[in-house]
């Protein structure tokens, strides 16, 4: 079983040796490294091409992660494919947990994934099972449903995963040029066609430290419009697989918000307003969001200061303790407003 590491990098210079470092250090060697750079203009490319023939390093025009992450597919000459973001890193073991998996699956697996460690300003936290309730108790589990795993949150996350890469390739996974939130589209992709299955290890570090904000595409992609377009184009797929209820609202609720985030930019929007009522997605908000969309972007603006004005007046619930990325989301959020 070979492994293809792809590393997508733009402007991530300080912190990609970290990433290089932890996947050369396997105590099971992946097969081959690539550092796909994305256009960066801080050197990362000359850092991943100071490792010699460790690392290969492909250099293209900047075009977004996904991209890179399109392109680490193409060149990548694995079986299975890992990938591993240019600022968090592997636990040395990552490799040979996962590829010990990998022979106990049946062939219609095609995406296996263990956990990763929150780390904040605070150091390390929670893991991503711990935090947001997923028990694996075996070896190896199967999941019977691939899509109760990606929401209400995504388990499977690319850093911690091994993806056959047939199955990219057959479904042409982050070729829909997104800037962010493109990780979970390819999950969506694959889950309507192929089982997943989980490792209860922790094979990676997942770094959420405040240095990382200016140039994060969770930050930078949070709640903007690749946001709400990347959920239409995945519930889309679940939709289209026979699975109608709830995700027709869901579908509804994400094409509501794209155009909100279209509208403030001036972008003429009535038509997306009416697509949410596609896969029959129809309530009362529904349609008097429609209306306002029709009257313009003023009766939006109404629409938006309504909605917070409603949230301001609900009574406070008690906040619950939070951890890791939970606070570093809701941190991020704060500073947008």
């Amino acid at each position: 079983m070979k492994v293809s590491a792809v590393i997508p990098v733009f402007n991530r210079r300080d912190h990609l040796p970290r990433a290089i470092n932890s996947a050369l250090a396997q105590t099971v060697p992946v097969d081959e490294i690539l550092v796909i750079d994305d256009g960066s203009i801080d050197g990362s490319a000359e850092v991943a091409a100071s490792y010699g023939d460790r690392v290969r390093v492909v250099r293209q025009s900047n075009c977004g992660v996904a991209g890179a992450r399109h392109r680490g597919i193409q060149e990548s000459r694995g079986e299975w494919i890992a990938f591993l973001d240019s600022d968090d890193e592997w636990l040395p073991d990552r490799n040979r947990e996962l590829l010990k998996a990998t022979e106990q699956i049946p062939a219609e697996v095609a995406w296996i994934f263990g956990t990763l460690r929150i780390v904040t300003d605070s150091g390390d936290g929670l893991t991503l099972f711990e935090e947001y309730g997923l028990t694996v108790d075996k070896s190896v589990h199967v999941f019977a449903d691939s899509i109760a795993i990606q929401y209400p949150y995504q388990f499977p996350m690319l850093q911690a995963s091994l993806i056959r890469r047939k199955a990219l390739v057959e479904l042409n996974c982050f070729s829909e040029g997104l800037r962010s939130d493109d990780d979970l589209l390819a999950s969506y992709q694959i889950a309507c066609r192929y089982k997943f299955a989980a490792v209860p290890s922790v094979v990676g570090r997942y770094f959420r430290t405040s240095d990382l904000e200016a140039s994060s595409v969770v930050v930078n992609g949070n709640f903007g419009a690749d946001y709400y377009r990347s959920r239409m184009l995945a519930y889309e797929q679940v939709i289209q697989s026979g699975q109608h209820r709830p995700w027709n609202r869901r579908y509804a609720s994400s094409a509501r918000g794209l155009c909100l985030v279209l509208a403030t930019q001036g972008n003429y929007i009535r038509n997306l307003a009416w697509q949410q009522f596609r896969y029959g997605g129809v309530s009362a908000k529904g349609i008097a969001f429609f209306g306002a969309a029709v009257l313009g972007p003023g009766a939006l603006r109404a629409w938006n200061y309504l909605a917070k004005l409603g949230q301001s007046l609900r009574p406070a619930k008690p906040a619950p303790e939070q951890n890791g990325l939970q606070a570093y989301l809701q941190s991020v959020e704060r500073k947008s407003r």
